[in-house]
């Protein structure tokens, strides 16, 4: 058991690794690094120059809206972020084969490594798509989408390993506060994901210069996204009062608080020092982390009466 738990807790942290990852790809322009998929540029091992690349190798960007020239820094970035995603299928697999093992007394976990599974593919497939669509906007948030419920499954299959699930009986009322935070923080993810495609359309314009100007025009987006910024830091300093009496959860939401703060921060730094490459993934892993620790308070407790 003491192994499981520890292969468990490796494929959370390598779940957050993939999201990162991602992230990286997003914030530089990589996406189609790799123009085809399971294979890149028709090859199991991309070029690193241009002489390796196929004779046929326009063929794969031909029907790609990208600039049809070999960017061996694109191509490994995009590379290495599906050599993540494999990892990750390999250490689900194992993972789900100790927990079938001892199916008998792990029936819950059982569901939840079954879930992860499933989802993986799923996940895998629909970045096959991701690729064939050349990256359009709602199939990179789906993508992203299902990379969050695969850290909060993953989340709830640890703390059940552990046996941190459902622990802490609390008032019906705390937990419905928990659960308002989390739409509030969900609702600012969206927001957020509208002002990356605005954002992504711009920097396409600009070629990706001029970093400055991504910006500059203050979408409507944006403008809501920033304001509601602050309904997310009142819910979240609501909430952490409102729990300060609860020893289990005072960790927990302070935890968040420092997290909310931290994704202002980064978003502040963004528009204000235009647009840093850095504070783009890292703005996103705040923004999944935050969601992860609500889910955790929130899969943490049960309901009793007030």
């Amino acid at each position: 058991m003491k192994f499981l738990k520890k292969w468990v807790l490796a494929t959370f942290v390598l779940t957050i690794l993939v999201i990162i990852a991602g992230g990286v790809v997003r914030t530089t322009q990589s996406g189609m690094g790799c123009p085809d998929w399971p294979k890149c540029f028709g090859l199991w091992i991309p070029p690193t120059n241009a002489a390796e690349l196929p004779s046929n190798f326009e063929s794969y960007l031909k029907t790609q809206d990208i600039d049809h020239t070999f960017n061996v820094y694109h191509t490994w970035i995009e590379y290495v972020n599906r050599l993540f995603t494999v990892l990750l299928g390999l250490f689900a697999i194992v993972q789900l084969v100790f927990i079938f093992k001892r199916r008998a007394s792990l029936q819950r976990e059982l569901k939840l490594a079954i879930a992860f599974f499933i989802l993986i593919i799923l996940t895998g497939l629909l970045g096959k798509f991701v690729v064939k669509l050349n990256l359009a906007h709602f199939s990179i948030s789906i993508h992203l989408l299902f990379a969050l419920f695969l850290t909060q499954i993953q989340l709830a299959l640890l703390m059940a390993v552990y046996g941190k699930l459902y622990k802490k009986t609390v008032g019906i009322k705390i937990r419905r506060a928990l659960v308002l935070l989390l739409i509030v923080v969900l609702v600012q993810s969206v927001l957020g994901t509208m002002v990356r495609m605005y954002v992504d359309d711009v920097s396409k314009v600009l070629h990706y210069e001029q970093r400055e100007a991504w910006l500059a025009k203050l979408p409507i987006a944006f403008i809501i996204h920033r304001s509601f910024s602050w309904i997310v830091l009142l819910s979240t300093i609501y909430c952490v009062w409102y729990t300060r009496k609860i020893p289990a959860l005072k960790n927990a939401m302070r935890n968040i608080l420092l997290l909310i703060m931290s994704s202002v921060t980064t978003g502040i730094v963004l528009y204000y020092l235009d647009m840093p490459a850095l504070a783009q993934p890292l703005h996103l892993l705040l923004a999944a982390l935050t969601i992860s620790q609500i889910m955790f308070a929130i899969l943490y407790t049960k309901n009793t009466t007030d």
